[in-house]
């Protein structure tokens, strides 16, 4: 087990298994490799850096909000993460928080991708495509705020 300290979410005790690894980090962060997915609930987790308290994104599942979200990985990028059938593939999408739910939106157009077998991952910046970095969430937080 590792302590990882996070601004955000204090000290967290995690095991070796748990840590994402990015290759060549989140684009901005590229010095940062090692992450850690904590659930917050349901719809929304931190993708908490290792070694670095203060850097933590909110990350969403999009195709929770966007069921018509769709787009093609590279060739290049299934043989960089090494995806295949046999291993799981998660994407999340960064999100841009804010304290008026209007205002809180996803980046559509970066998407983190992760083969969650082998715990890799790369943040990707789609090309040809009309998605963008800050889609509001604001039509599905409405409709999620009368479950809470």
């Amino acid at each position: 087990m590792i302590q990882i300290q996070s601004v955000q979410l204090g000290e967290l005790t995690v095991s070796e298994e748990d840590l994402i690894t990015f290759p060549k980090g989140i684009p901005g962060f590229e010095e940062v490799a090692e992450y850690v997915l904590c659930n917050v609930d349901e719809t929304y987790s931190y993708l908490q850096a290792a070694d670095q308290p203060e850097v933590a994104f909110i990350v969403t599942d999009p195709f929770l909000h966007f069921q018509d979200y769709e787009f093609k990985l590279s060739d290049e990028l299934v043989e960089e993460l090494q995806l295949s059938e046999e291993k799981g593939l998660a994407v999340r999408c960064i999100v841009t928080w804010n304290s008026d739910p209007a205002r809180v939106t996803a980046n559509l157009l970066a998407p983190l991708i992760f083969n969650v077998t082998d715990r890799i991952a790369k943040q990707v910046v789609l090309v040809n495509t009309t998605y963008q970095t800050k889609h509001p969430l604001s039509s599905s937080l409405s409709s999620e705020s009368g479950e809470s």
